[in-house]
């Protein structure tokens, strides 16, 4: 259960919060005029801390300084104030807030933050744990240190840009909603769907990486209709590029060669492999382009390739493509992990196969991915 730390001197406020957080959440509620670090003890630590104004403006720096010794993992603070104090509390927010609510406090948009803030701490939770495998097996690497400062700064990146959006139009239709047509709502309402899948999608693949890295992932191969699983992908990527401006737009195409194709494979490790060559294709691609996905099926393997006209991969980075954290040096300012390709040739050595691809820079590359498949009465 999560520990939530209440540091509110509003007596309301601090009731109400406790009344309504206690059913879900472990709340640690130090008194006023207790000693903080003497109320949390030694060993107890929280997920995520909710302030008022005058609580910051008496623990700023005992918050900040929090905050410092979680480094790199996210302790969130949520602040708690009055429109006519947003003003007076800026001078402490960049240091010590991730976020915060005008009050009255509604509670649905209290339990919207709360859990997106959450979700942010277990994220870097995972993340933390993640790294830790990679201190035990790659010790005597020499750039270790770098390769985590580097990753802790892209993932970062990553979450805070879709965090951001989600919670800027929350506000905007907690504040708007009785102006805003259906259709406008619809549509910020689908993109903040899509957001929250792009967390989701880092979060599924940081889990994917320490499973297939400490030998705990599961292999289940059943009876999977691989057309239909594919036009669900890209239906989900083409629904994706609606949402995007539409000048010029990257277009995806689907190729199937096979109209009904049954085959037993692990259809979670699947959807990671096409997921991820269709979505590095689409972000790689300048406008007005096509990217073309392609499925063959023959008596013993199935045939993905994934190929578009986009930046290319320079020759020199194509050894080291699939491994973990690497990144073709060609990017710029592109976002990204370099966790993708390595959880999908992961993926693809679980399955026996192998996946080859043809690239050149400036010209765009091709994914190509075979797999062996067993029948159905198999």
């Amino acid at each position: 259960m999560s520990r939530i730390l209440l540091l509110v001197e509003q007596k309301e406020n601090r009731r109400l919060l406790l009344e309504w957080l206690a059913v879900y959440y472990e709340i640690l509620l130090p008194n006023s005029k207790e000693n903080i670090d003497d109320f949390l003890g030694l060993n107890q630590s929280f997920d995520l801390g909710i302030i008022d104004g005058q609580a910051l403006k008496n623990h700023w720096q005992w918050v900040a300084a929090k905050k410092q010794a979680e480094h790199p993992l996210c302790l969130p603070f949520l602040l708690i104030t009055s429109r006519s104090d947003v003003k007076m509390a800026t001078q402490f927010i960049w240091q010590t807030i991730d976020d915060l609510i005008i009050a009255p406090v509604e509670k649905i948009e209290l339990q919207a933050r709360v859990e997106i803030l959450l979700r942010s701490r277990q994220l870097s939770l995972t993340l933390k744990l993640s790294h830790d495998q990679l201190d035990r097996t790659l010790q005597t690497a020499q750039e270790l240190n770098e390769m985590k400062t580097s990753l802790l700064y892209m993932i970062a990146h990553d979450v805070r840009n879709p965090l951001n959006f989600i919670l800027g139009t929350t506000q905007v239709l907690t504040k708007y909603k009785s102006t805003l047509t259906d259709e406008k709502t619809q549509e910020m309402l689908d993109k903040t769907q899509a957001a929250a899948k792009s967390i989701d999608r880092l979060l599924d693949d940081v889990l994917l990486l320490g499973k297939t890295e400490s030998g705990k992932m599961a292999f289940c191969l059943l009876p999977l209709d691989l057309t239909k699983l594919c036009d669900e992908l890209v239906a989900e990527f083409q629904n994706s590029l609606k949402l995007k401006p539409q000048t010029e737009p990257v277009t995806l195409v689907f190729v199937n060669h096979s109209q009904s194709a049954m085959a037993c494979l692990e259809e979670s490790l699947l959807r990671c492999i096409l997921s991820n060559l269709l979505s590095n294709a689409i972000k790689y691609s300048p406008p007005n382009t096509q990217v073309v996905f392609e499925l063959k099926v023959t008596e013993v393997e199935v045939i993905f390739s994934v190929q578009d006209a986009g930046i290319g991969i320079p020759l020199a980075d194509q050894e080291r493509l699939f491994d973990s954290f690497y990144r073709a040096t060609n990017v710029g300012i592109i976002p990204g992990t370099g966790l993708g390709l390595s959880i999908v040739k992961k993926c693809v050595d679980l399955h026996g196969g192998e996946i080859v691809l043809s690239s050149e820079e400036g010209v765009g590359s091709t994914f190509t991915v075979r797999l062996p498949i067993a029948k159905i009465e198999e």
